[in-house]
């Protein structure tokens, strides 16, 4: 099985080496879990583990003779951090030893001795394995004579109340996916049993691992009966949930779009099933209204990596006979609040799956507010208004808290390659530094802290700064091809923060 099909060795290999030197997301600090690109130990064999966020693969192009495995690779964007407790990572592995036939699809992942390959999946809270079950969904060829294969794991969460209704809405489950759960009814008072699952990998996957507020998961690939074995990881967290209007100002009978948005609320890819509760007053009601909403996908980028639950809330005159909530099924139809010119809308929401330093039951508010005015003002001569409140943090923002909880950092630059997520060349890119307060996210002033930039191990620039509002820095990136941010006594806090970023060049 060790041959490589000489037809795809200079282009898959050229194209494994553009493709490993440049994660495009592989941005993982590693001073806590492992590096998203494991260390591998022993001989890869020429194979490769790629971890994408998107479905690289289209039914209708799946073994299709016009496609190529470069061409699947190529549609792979490939991530290692940034999932959740719900989240579906797709996984094209570059084997081609295994590519045993070329008149057919080949399948591995499901060889204890591992000489037809053995596919794991590991989290701090359970592992899967397709050996488990004969009935597993196994990874399989792109095509044939491929050599590339196919498969994604999930991670699930566990039972938790996620709603504050108090009973448990998620579900865990370690386990591998295919049809491995029967169903039993009683008929005639015979007890029938049939199948419940899978209708193959392309559609359920392969394996799953239950996974809680935050960590990582790992795969590993063992490739022949030696023990070999490669392995790939990415890290997962929860995060704090954001909620917005689509306006600032609305005029009685406009119908505003309210928007829940927490990654964290999918129990698992794609859920448009649980709702959640928002509440919604003005000044006129200040009862208001609860209004559930459903998990709508967003298909800006990839849309199991948006958390986005929509609701649209109508403005009525305050003689209205009431306030009411209308809502339909996956985000249509609105509801409706009473209003009057001059008040203000409030919208709140309670997050119950949140970061470190919150513990696992906390659980936080999260509230916006809109304004009822009589005709709106023109947004060309609006007031600019300077704010200390950061819930707006550009979308590249990477956070860390200290390990008491006192201070949260977050740092992020002013120019960025949107397709690697990293910073990009730039004679003078400005570094932009936020502190606030750990666990009430309030803004925080006089708080000294020592800043040291290093470029591939040698230091730019070292500074003590007193922080207040956010501090812009400018680095000089025009030769560097990695940066280490080491942010250290922090207030009273006697400890390390370390950022890195891998320049794009």
């Amino acid at each position: 099985m060790g041959f490589l099909k000489a037809k795809y060795c200079v282009p898959i290999f050229m194209l494994v080496l553009l493709t490993s030197g440049v994660p495009l997301n592989a941005n993982n600090d590693g001073d806590i879990l492992p590096s998203a690109d494991a260390v591998v130990k022993a001989p890869t064999n020429g194979n490769k583990i790629f971890f994408c966020e998107n479905n690289p693969i289209k039914k209708t192009e799946f073994d299709k003779p016009h496609m190529k495995p470069q061409d699947y690779m190529a549609k792979c964007k490939e991530r290692t951090e940034g999932y959740s407790w719900g989240s579906r990572i797709y996984v094209l592995l570059w084997a081609p030893g295994f590519n045993a036939d070329d008149k057919k699809l080949d399948e591995l992942g499901a060889d204890p001795t591992g000489a037809n390959g053995l596919i794991k999946i590991n989290t701090r809270e359970g592992s899967s394995s397709l050996d488990s079950d004969p009935d597993c969904n196994q990874f399989i060829e792109t095509g044939r004579d491929h050599g590339l294969f196919y498969g994604s794991i999930k991670l699930s969460g566990y039972k938790k109340d996620v709603t504050g209704d108090g009973k448990t809405d998620n579900y865990g489950g370690n386990r591998c996916e295919g049809i491995t759960e029967a169903k039993k009814k009683n008929v005639g008072g015979q007890t029938i049993t049939t199948a419940m699952g899978s209708q193959g990998v392309l559609d359920d996957g392969a394996l799953r691992a239950e996974a809680r507020q935050n960590g990582a998961i790992t795969m590993t690939f063992q490739y022949n009966d030696k023990g070999d074995t490669m392995s790939k990881s990415a890290t997962h967290t929860w995060r704090i949930a954001e909620l917005y209007f689509d306006e600032e100002e609305y005029v009685i009978g406009d119908t505003a779009k309210l928007t829940m948005s927490d990654l964290d609320a999918l129990r698992y890819p794609f859920d448009k099933k649980l709702k959640y509760p928002l509440r919604v007053y003005s000044d006129t009601d200040m009862g208001g209204i609860i209004v559930d909403v459903t998990w709508k996908p967003n298909y800006r980028l990839t849309p199991q990596m948006h958390g986005d639950y929509p609701t649209n809330i109508k403005f009525v005159e305050s003689t209205w006979r009431e306030s009411g909530s209308n809502y339909i099924m996956y985000g249509g139809g609105h509801s409706e609040l009473r209003v009057s010119p001059g008040d203000n809308v409030y919208a709140e929401y309670d997050d119950y799956t949140l970061p470190l330093p919150y513990q696992e039951n906390d659980y936080k508010q999260v509230s916006t507010i809109a304004k009822i005015v009589e005709i709106k003002s023109d947004p060309m001569k609006r007031e600019v208004v300077k704010t200390d409140d950061h819930s707006h943090l550009k979308q590249f923002a990477k956070t860390k808290y200290t390990s008491n909880g006192e201070y949260m950092v977050s740092v992020w630059w002013s120019h960025w390659d949107w397709w690697t997520n990293q910073p990009s060349t730039h004679v003078d890119n400005t570094l932009n530094v936020s502190i606030v307060e750990g666990f009430t996210q309030k803004p925080v002033s006089d708080v000294n802290y020592n800043l040291n930039v290093l470029s591939d191990g040698d230091s730019l620039m070292e500074k003590q700064t007193i922080h207040n509002g956010v501090d812009s820095i400018d680095v000089d990136l025009n030769n560097s091809k990695f940066i280490e941010l080491d942010f250290s006594d922090i207030g009273i806090v006697d400890e390390s923060l370390k950022f890195k970023f891998k320049i794009d060049s």
